[in-house]
């Protein structure tokens, strides 16, 4: 089932340059329109921006002491429960 967003007027100032090709690009690929076509390049900037800080904060993640510790402790836990492990003893 599809999640229906609740849409919300907002009043943008773009470059004029950059109007006229997100005009373009909207009418040459078939955006239903250019508010179609303005929401989907934001989503994808909010998807890459997104993307960009998962990233960065697992960068953070590999160089602290403490969540090492957890990832190293979780692997020794679950070391002989894995599928590996579970075929040898077959």
């Amino acid at each position: 089932m599809a999640t229906q967003h609740r849409r919300k007027k907002a009043t943008f100032a773009l470059n004029e340059t950059i109007l006229k090709d997100a005009k373009e690009i909207a009418h040459e690929a078939d955006y239903r329109s250019l508010n179609d076509f303005v929401e989907t390049a934001i989503g994808e900037m909010i998807k890459r921006h997104r993307k960009k800080e998962i990233k960065r904060q697992l960068s953070a993640a590999s160089r602290d002491s403490l969540f090492l510790a957890d990832i190293a402790k979780a692997q020794r836990d679950f070391q002989d429960t894995d599928w590996e492990s579970l075929e040898k003893d077959s």
